[in-house]
C-alpha cells in the first residue's frame, strides 16, 4: 500500500479551498488534514505536525503565497 500525502490548504477565500478540498477528495493517494483561510494559522499547524504536500493561494491580504513559502 503506498503512502498518503498528507496536504495542506491556504487560501482566503473559502470557495477556493471547498474546490481544492473536492479535487483532493478524487485522488486516493492524497489526504486533506488542514485547511484555512488565515496564513498564519498554518505556521501554528506546522509546529505540531508534518505535512507533505501544501496548495497556496498567491494573493492573501494577511501574507502572500510566496512570503508563506519562504517562512515555511
Amino acid at each position: 500500500m503506498s503512502k498518503l500525502l498528507k496536504c495542506v490548504i491556504v487560501d482566503d477565500e473559502p470557495p477556493a479551498i471547498r474546490l481544492v478540498e473536492n479535487y483532493l477528495k478524487k485522488i486516493p493517494s492524497l489526504e486533506l488534514v488542514f485547511s484555512t483561510t488565515k496564513p498564519l494559522e498554518v505556521i501554528a499547524y506546522m509546529e505540531r505536525h508534518d505535512f507533505d504536500l501544501i496548495f497556496l493561494d498567491i494573493q492573501m491580504p494577511q501574507l502572500t503565497g510566496i512570503q508563506l513559502s519562504k517562512i515555511l
